[in-house]
């Protein structure tokens, strides 16, 4: 049987017109049909291949070479051209597999062009990690259906910020932003990246929050609260990747963990119950507390839920 894309497994099969946009051709319309040939998703693979196993949770130095000179990006200088046509030359069936560079230098011009759009590919929502997703579903149903919600966060705190750090596209991410200031294609992409990882997540705590009872406070939106979570995570990543030692991320759910206990921060300051009064803004209420701590008085929020906190030497309510 003759390998065609649509044996090919997802994301390959998918249409890469609008994604893959900088190979070349001789004639418009073979340009036009080159994105969804099966000799560029089997480099795309090779590509994917090589920064899995650069940048995934096993060391990273495997595929390092001594004496290259023209890395693409500092932080992903394994992605050479002689990488990829030699990765090229062992890939796997449903994969083409092609040997020498003739083919390569045929679709794309320079590295730099199959750089780009393999980066482009990778950050497009149609390769979001299968798997996470699987298990992300697993957690975000958690937090519904688990008994209490600071339980839950427990759980989810531990596994996601596991997940996480196994990505290998969560590392590529944090060098393309850090090296690619003024490459507006990079940001583009990862922005379509957060977009596929953050949307299903928003509709998880928008299910969470009405199911036990809670809504937000006012002045805070399902956006920025899906952001401000995203970012616990992601920050407490960044630590444990680079200082494992630091203990942000144990062998199984713990309370008390560092993670776990932001993130009831945020729900905390963020929730309300929803059959209960309006709480004044975030702002509102630590601005009473610090003027409390400092002996001030402060009027009464009216018509509104004041925090009950107590000045020194004044009685507690």
């Amino acid at each position: 049987m003759t390998a065609s894309k649509r044996h090919l497994p997802y994301p390959y099969d998918q249409d890469l017109i609008g994604i893959v946009t900088r190979v070349k051709g001789k004639r418009p319309a073979t340009r036009a049909a080159l994105p969804n040939d099966l000799k560029v998703a089997s480099y795309l693979k090779a590509g994917v291949t090589l920064i899995e196993r650069n940048l995934g949770p096993q060391d990273g130095s495997g595929d390092l070479e001594q004496g290259v000179n023209r890395p693409y990006r500092s932080g992903i200088k394994f992605l050479t051209e002689r990488a990829v046509i030699a990765e090229m030359e062992r890939i796997e069936p449903p994969f083409l597999r092609l040997k020498g560079d003739g083919p390569y230098r045929c679709t794309w011009a320079t590295h730099d062009d199959y750089v780009d759009d393999l980066l482009d590919f990778l950050f497009h929502p149609i390769n979001y990690d299968d798997q996470y997703g699987a298990a992300m579903q697993t957690r975000g149903e958690s937090l519904i259906n688990a008994e209490t919600l600071v339980d839950a966060s427990d759980h989810v705190a531990f596994y996601e910020l596991q997940a996480i750090c196994r990505m290998s596209l969560f590392r590529l991410q944090l060098m393309m932003a850090a090296t690619a200031r003024h490459d507006d294609g990079i940001h583009r992409a990862i922005a379509r990246n957060y977009t596929a990882a953050l949307e299903p997540w928003k509709k998880y705590y928008e299910s969470t929050i009405a199911e036990r009872g809670f809504r937000l406070c006012e002045g805070v939106s399902l956006d920025q609260f899906a952001n401000m979570l995203a970012a616990v995570i992601e920050g407490f990543a960044v630590r444990h990747l680079g200082d494992p030692e630091a203990g942000i991320l144990g062998d199984a759910p713990t309370t008390g963990s560092t993670t776990s206990m932001l993130i009831i921060a945020v729900l905390n300051s963020y929730l309300e119950p929803a059959n209960g009064p309006r709480r004044p803004a975030l702002r509102e209420q630590f601005a009473a507390v610090e003027n409390a701590a400092r002996g001030r008085q402060v009027a009464p929020c009216q018509g509104r839920y004041e925090p009950a906190v107590a000045g020194p030497g004044s009685p507690a309510r």
